[in-house]
């Protein structure tokens, strides 16, 4: 009987500390996310998250800006030369091909353009 509550007091301590080692593992793991949590209270990761918005912010508006600087650049080279065609046309009162009616009649907003192209042919 002595052996037994021997042998049962070492499968006790044997399990305990097969308890302990797992509840430590579990807070170990814990500690972790509980430092991390406390990281996201601070006033340093509001500024990483911040200054990481503002980047994606500030790229996102560069590739905007600059779709929409090549589209004026293009628009604008467009109505540029439709501007001088309508000029030359004006001024020679030759028919120029591939234009449509309302390309070659122009819009009359548009022809102070026109008008220094004529004055300057």
């Amino acid at each position: 009987m002595i052996k037994q509550k021997m042998r049962d007091q070492q499968i006790l301590e044997a399990e305990n500390k097969k308890l302990q080692s797992i509840l430590l593992e579990k807070e170990a793991k814990q500690l972790p996310s509980a430092v991390i949590e406390e990281f996201k209270k601070s006033y340093a990761f509001k500024i990483i998250i911040e200054d990481h918005v503002q980047e994606a912010h500030n790229h996102i508006y560069d590739v905007e800006v600059k779709a929409l600087e090549a589209e004026c650049i293009e628009d604008g080279f467009i109505r540029g030369f439709m501007k001088g065609v309508r000029a030359v046309q004006r001024k020679t009162g030759v028919e120029i091909k591939g234009l449509t009616p309302s390309q070659t009649s122009g819009d009359p907003s548009l022809d102070s353009i026109g008008e220094e192209l004529e004055s300057e042919l």
